[in-house]
């Protein structure tokens, strides 16, 4: 299962997780007070952050998680943390700023580590916004990650809150910095987390990503029958490049992906380049999902898993949150699986061009 930090954190990063949310709690009016103001220090969006006081983004966060430590809230004030300097950077008008902040950041987390005992799900997420700013600063500064660095910090969650999703949060940073910086490393270590005893949820992620980084080397397995009554075999597929898109029709940024996939079909298609679409809709709305499928024109296969249990796919990789895609080179070989908006395009002209 996950935590509600867990979803927070999915939601926040825009994917839809697999799962149904809990009821929405009453919220405490004094929780919602830190909370807006926590939410006013970091300035108007709309304006190039007009107004950001960096002393109330993170006094307010701290005040809320020392007053209100289990509220539902604490993960997105952490993900507002760690994810500010970015939001910062992507915006000329305030580009400026994330310098001064990833410094203020770095201080702040430390000091208030230093001078407070925090409950294990705060503790734990202030690791992770620490862990992720040094991450932010060094790669400003010299282009690569110290995963010296972020492995002791990893290892001194383990020690204290082994189960932690911020453990599992880490070590996909540390797998995304190793694949670039020490490829031939990143096998043996998601072998070792597969191998985890101490975190299901751990060990579910390493044998996923250990499933996904096979696929580098070994062509995908994949034959199914699809909502039109053909029969898809990946094998059958070999030559062309192929974009597997997990999706469902409940899932908006899914939906929002679909023009990117359409533009690309209409210019590479003839090209040599292929859809095949992996519905996560629910058991009983294979009608919706055919609907949908007609009225928006997705003229390519797609699967509708009907079988009992979970969707195979789904489990193979551990697939948490839609959209997730696979592209495969001409070969059935894993390319990437970061093909979101503009990223399409940009792998297809390497590949097709």
């Amino acid at each position: 299962m996950f935590s509600r930090t867990t979803l927070v954190i999915l939601l926040a990063l825009g994917g839809s997780p697999l799962f149904a949310q809990d009821a929405k709690p009453v919220l405490d009016p004094v929780a919602t007070a830190i909370w807006s103001e926590h939410a006013r220090g970091m300035g108007d969006r709309g304006d190039g952050r007009t107004g950001v006081n960096f002393d109330l983004v993170t006094g307010k966060a701290f005040e809320f998680f020392e007053k209100f430590p289990e509220e539902r809230r604490v993960g997105g004030i952490l993900f507002n943390l760690s994810s500010f300097g970015s939001w910062m950077g992507d915006d000329p008008r305030s580009a400026g700023l994330r310098p001064s902040w990833q410094e203020h950041l770095r201080r702040a987390v430390a000091d208030v580590l230093r001078q407070k005992t925090w409950p294990d799900n705060v503790w734990a997420g202030l690791q992770w916004v620490g862990a992720k700013n040094d991450i932010a600063i060094q790669v400003d500064a010299t282009g690569r990650a110290d995963l010296g660095a972020l492995r002791q910090r990893i290892e001194l969650i383990a020690a204290r809150v082994p189960a932690s999703a911020y453990r599992t949060f880490l070590e996909q940073e540390y797998v995304r910095w190793l694949e670039q910086q020490q490829p031939d490393a990143v096998g043996a270590h998601l072998a070792k987390l597969a191998a985890s005893t101490d975190s299901e949820d751990l060990a579910k992620y390493g044998r996923g990503q250990f499933e996904i980084h096979q696929l580098k080397t070994t062509p995908m397995e994949l034959a199914f029958t699809a909502t039109d009554g053909t029969r898809v075999d990946l094998a059958d597929y070999r030559g062309k490049v192929v974009l597997l898109d997990c999706w469902a029709t409940w899932c908006v940024p899914c939906i929002k992906e679909l023009p990117y996939v359409k533009a690309a079909l209409a210019k590479w298609g003839d090209k040599g380049f292929a859809v095949i679409g992996l519905s996560f809709d629910r058991p009983g709305d294979k009608a919706k999902l055919l609907k949908f499928i007609a009225d928006e024109k997705l003229n390519w296969p797609h699967w509708f898993y009907e079988g009992p249990g979970k969707n195979p796919v789904g489990l193979k990789y551990n697939i948490r949150s839609i959209p997730a895609t696979f592209l495969l080179g001409r070969d059935g070989r894993l390319v990437t699986t970061e093909t979101h908006g503009d990223k399409l395009e940009a792998a297809l002209k390497k590949l097709l061009e």
